[in-house]
Parts: structure tokens; C-alpha cells; sequence
């Protein structure tokens, strides 16, 4: 079968499914702005452990997408897909269950974190009142399009968003330099540099908002949040090491915390 043959096939089996969703199933939010319904759609799945596989923005009258893969424990896979319609009264957000006699599970999961999520701030920063708190995201090309205005490294690298929460009464550095990331086989690596960073990011808006934002060393005044952006090779990384520096004595703390 020919790409867009398979195209339109995946499209028309999405919008059959979604005529079959129960209408308790169908999250009608007046007033939700039809971006942000997409950026929490998104985060839902990815918080349901689904590796995002496509996203289409909702225009006019015509339904967008968000769609995605999870691993089972006994080595199989299944599909999850969203639609969302927008209008001017708000968007319509309709779980698509992977199968024609289905237990509507995944609906109920995706009903009960869409609500939950759609209350907290899209960009999450570390929930503590106290210490230094550190929080390592991977930003990917989906996450990318809607918090950047577009893909910000090319195939091949990795995206970091590198948040900390200071709630303590001094001044806080990380030294990007020490900040190593590491796989789950062991293997670690460091943020690009130089002429390797300048050929990962990508052109357009995405790409240059991550270079103004880049990190070297974050320093973080007292009760103060702040972030920026680095970028790694490509990899499966599970943990990040980190050093955290007073910057008035000079004394740093390292610790391990793992990569979202």
C-alpha cells in the first residue's frame, strides 16, 4: 500500500473510532484555549506512559490529533489517539480506544489525568518549599512545536530543560559543564559544545529561542526559580548527576535525579 494510502487509511480508522467513544467519555471544556487543550492532551499521554507519535493542531472546523505507543509488560504494544475539536465556545477532547470491543480503560485513565492536568501549570517547576530542588526534562520535537514555536534540534540530539527551584536563604550555581547524563546501560554523556551544538539545533524560531537561552552556568538567586536549555547527543537517558555550588563559599553538594 502506498504512504498516503496509509495515511488516509490511519485517519479514516480514527475518525471511526472516535464516532464509537461513549459521550461520558467526551471532555467538553468551555473557555479552554484550543493550544493549550493540545499541550495538555500531549502531557496526559506522556504522564499515561505513551511515547508521543504524531500531533496535529486542530484548524477551523477540522479535528486535530495527538496519537501515541506504549510497551506492555509482555513485550507487546498498544496505540493511543485524541481528538480535539475547537470551536469559539471552547474544545471538545475525545479519547480513541485501540480496539472495536474495548474496555473503555484507556478513556476512563485519559478522562480523570486530562481533568487533573488541565489545572496545573503547563511547565512544571519543582513542588518544594525548601532546598534546592533540580528539575531534567526532555523536550521533544512535539513539546518542542508547542513551547517553542517549532523543532529546536535536528534527528539525532537530544533537548534538555533544565529547571531549579532555589528556597533557600543563598545564592545557587550548577555548572552545566558537571552536568552528566546517564543511560540506563551506563554509558553518560555531556552537553554539546561549540561547533557540535551549532550543527544540532535546528533553523527557525525553535532552534533560536533555544540559543538565547542556553546554559553555561544557572546561577539561582534566593527563593528564586529559573531555566534554560541544553543539548545532548542522542540517547535514552534515565538519570542525570549534578552539582549544586553555593556561590558565596565556593562549596558544592552532587546528587543523582532522574531525567523526566
Amino acid at each position: 500500500m502506498r504512504p498516503l494510502a496509509r495515511a488516509a487509511g490511519l485517519v479514516l480508522l480514527i475518525l471511526f473510532a472516535a464516532t464509537c467513544t461513549p459521550s461520558r467519555y467526551v471532555l467538553e471544556r468551555p473557555g479552554l484555549d484550543c493550544e493549550r487543550a493540545v499541550h495538555v492532551a500531549r502531557r496526559t499521554l506522556v504522564e499515561m506512559g505513551y511515547t508521543i507519535t504524531g500531533m496535529t493542531q486542530p484548524k477551523g472546523g477540522t479535528s486535530g490529533f495527538v496519537t501515541g505507543t506504549k510497551r506492555l509488560p509482555d513485550g507487546g504494544t498498544t496505540n493511543a489517539a485524541v481528538s480535539l475539536k475547537c470551536s469559539a465556545s471552547g474544545v471538545e477532547v475525545r479519547p480513541i480506544e485501540d480496539s472495536l470491543l474495548p474496555s473503555f480503560e484507556f478513556s476512563r485513565t485519559f478522562d480523570y489525568s486530562f481533568t487533573s492536568l488541565v489545572q496545573r501549570p503547563d511547565v512544571e517547576t519543582p513542588r518544594v518549599e525548601s532546598g534546592v530542588q533540580v528539575l531534567v526534562e526532555v523536550v521533544d520535537v512535539y513539546q518542542a512545536r508547542l513551547d517553542l514555536g517549532g523543532e529546536a534540534v535536528r534527528p539525532g540530539n537530544v533537548l534538555i530543560r533544565l529547571t531549579v527551584r532555589n528556597g533557600t536563604d543563598r545564592a545557587v550555581a550548577i555548572d552545566t559543564k558537571r552536568l552528566t547524563l546517564v543511560m540506563a546501560n551506563g554509558a553518560s554523556a555531556q552537553a554539546l559544545g561549540g561547533p557540535e551544538l551549532d550543527a544540532a539545533l535546528a533553523a527557525g524560531p525553535g532552534g533560536e529561542r533555544v540559543r538565547r537561552e542556553l546554559l553555561e552556568k544557572l546561577e539561582v538567586p534566593p527563593r528564586k526559580t529559573s531555566f534554560g536549555f541544553l543539548v545532548y547527543p542522542a540517547g535514552a537517558y534515565r538519570e542525570a548527576r549534578v552539582a549544586v555550588q553555593d556561590v558565596e563559599t565556593g562549596e558544592s553538594d552532587g546528587f543523582v535525579t532522574a531525567v523526566q
